[in-house]
């Protein structure tokens, strides 16, 4: 399965590293109020420590990954934590200056964690664009990626981009848009981070 590197762990890490680093925060100001200086100071080491080895990997992950270019039909999972939601390329449309991209979307019932159930799930904010070989791109609006959905129910979607006339090697990038992503250890947002994006055409 071909995922945005979102995981329940590695959002814990990150969960865990603020909520570690708030704590210590506090401590040290009460050991200070305490006039314990030296127990504020081991907190401080143990805060810095943390937030640095949190870098480091999030660092290594991001440089040790590769893009990935998907074909038509092929699925790219997207992870709301506890289940998937997959996408796939099932049609392209090109006239002129615009381009048609056709999505489908799954919610894949395979993934959903086992105290979840049945509940309707709203994804999360998304970003697509197209980009070409030369690095330009094409927005477009998400709005009709954020259907709500059950297990095992899909749909597809039209997102339609203007292009530049000599574009070429066009590429979709449809990915997460939240601003946590980008601290979270092997997410594609992250820093340095490759990306998996769909070939649209030539």
């Amino acid at each position: 399965m071909i995922t945005d590197g979102l995981t329940p762990l590695t959002f814990l890490l990150l969960v865990g590293l603020v909520l570690g680093v708030a704590g210590a925060g506090l401590l040290g100001v009460f050991a200070l109020m305490l006039r314990r200086g030296d127990v504020a100071k081991l907190l401080a080491a143990l805060a810095f420590g943390g937030v640095d080895l949190y870098v480091a990997l999030l660092l290594i992950a991001g440089g040790t990954s590769k893009d990935r270019v998907l074909a038509l039909g092929q699925e790219k999972h997207i992870c709301e934590v506890d289940c998937h939601l997959a996408y796939s390329v099932v049609g392209v449309e090109t006239g002129g200056t615009r381009c048609t991209v056709t999505v489908k979307v799954r919610f894949d019932e395979t993934t959903i964690s086992p105290h979840r159930g049945m509940a309707p799930l709203t994804p999360n904010s998304r970003y697509v664009a197209l980009v070409d070989e030369r690095g330009r791109r094409s927005e477009a609006p998400t709005d009709g990626l954020r259907r709500s959905l059950v297990p095992g129910e899909s749909y597809t979607t039209d997102l339609v981009f203007d292009v530049a006339p000599d574009a070429h090697d066009l590429r979709l990038v449809l990915r997460n848009d939240d601003l946590e992503t980008r601290l979270v250890i092997g997410h594609e947002n992250s820093f340095l981070h490759g990306q998996t994006t769909f070939r649209i055409g030539s």
